[in-house]
């Protein structure tokens, strides 16, 4: 009950913050985009009118966490958005009512850890008893504490966490308020490019870190129409990724340039290329999930976890027949 109050608080604070339709505009649907790479997909389907040729009614906002997303569609504030695999299965272990309906794609190689340019740490293990700056419960956070800390024979103790969202991480390294921050694309490569900070690497090697396609199960079983037109619109982005990514790069720029983003099309055209395209609720993901959740008990995160393999709160049928029909490979 208590974790549920805070889904609220939450949620409370993304509605004062953002734009987001009311469930009286239920007719449309109300769409969250995420300020990071992997929600370029939702800005190229917007802004290349894919949704429109697929005759969808929609709000887009944009946000900066993917577990504000998560929040919003538990409160029926939202209906459809990214969220990371770890918010997802806490959600669900604690009872929340919100729908995985996808992959949104891989984002291991576009998910580094970065330092200050200055800072002399040529691996994690110079960074031992340094401020990390991430988000507590993230998908992120989960590969970082799970994965990467004892692959160097760390601890998780070792990295006090200073929780900040995406949009803040390098700030807080230039400020000095963090030694160490796990960042994503397109910020990372925008801040290195202007001298800023310094990678050691990415999440690969580690973790095949995903973010989840999360959908409001009021609006699926009302309007499973809404979703089927928004999917069509949303795997021709991943389409375009796929066979022009100069343009994909050149609309993406124009985007990030008008919320004030430093960016080039030559730095998006470079960070766009680490998506990996992957969508659909496989065996594998289920599995991951499982352990995912397993691993959370041990964290003290979760007190027990469905089987996600049987889970209901599981359905890409949607996703799938919108792919089937466009002929997306």
């Amino acid at each position: 009950m208590k974790r549920l109050v805070g889904f609220a608080l939450a949620a409370a604070f993304v509605a004062s913050t953002f734009v987001v339709a009311t469930p009286a505009e239920s007719a449309k649907l109300r769409i969250g985009a995420h300020r990071a790479l992997m929600g370029s997909f939702e800005v190229i389907s917007h802004r290349m009118g894919y949704w429109k040729k697929e005759g969808l009614q929609y709000t887009m906002s944009h946000f900066k966490q993917g577990k504000l997303m998560r929040n919003a569609i538990i409160q029926n504030n939202l209906d459809t958005g990214t969220t990371g695999f770890s918010p997802f299965t806490t959600a669900i272990s604690k009872g929340a009512k919100v729908t995985a309906i996808g992959v949104t794609a891989n984002i291991c190689g576009m998910v580094a850890i970065i330092v200050p340019a200055k800072s002399k740490a040529k691996s994690l293990k110079d960074l031992k008893g340094s401020v990390f700056a991430n988000k507590k419960g993230t998908s992120t956070d989960f590969a970082f504490q799970f994965y990467v800390v004892p692959a160097h024979g760390l601890k998780r103790s070792d990295f006090p966490l200073l929780s900040v969202r995406t949009t803040e991480r390098i700030a807080a390294l230039v400020s000095g308020a963090a030694q160490a921050a796990m960042v994503g694309e397109p910020q990372g490569e925008i801040a290195r490019e202007q001298g800023l900070i310094r990678y050691l690497e990415d999440l690969c090697k580690y973790d095949n870190t995903r973010m989840m396609h999360v959908g409001n199960p009021q609006t699926i079983k009302k309007h499973p129409d809404l979703y089927y037109r928004y999917f069509r619109g949303w795997l021709k982005a991943h389409q375009l990724l796929k066979n022009d990514p100069e343009t994909y790069a050149k609309v993406y720029t124009k985007a990030l340039q008008e919320v004030g983003d430093k960016a080039k099309v030559s730095t998006t055209l470079k960070v766009v290329k680490k998506l990996k395209t992957e969508v659909f609720l496989s065996d594998e993901v289920k599995k991951y999930l499982n352990d995912m959740g397993d691993k959370q008990i041990q964290l003290g995160w979760i007190k027990s976890r469905p089987d996600f393999t049987k889970s209901p709160h599981l359905d890409d049928s949607i996703l799938r027949r919108a792919a089937k029909d466009i002929g997306f490979n």
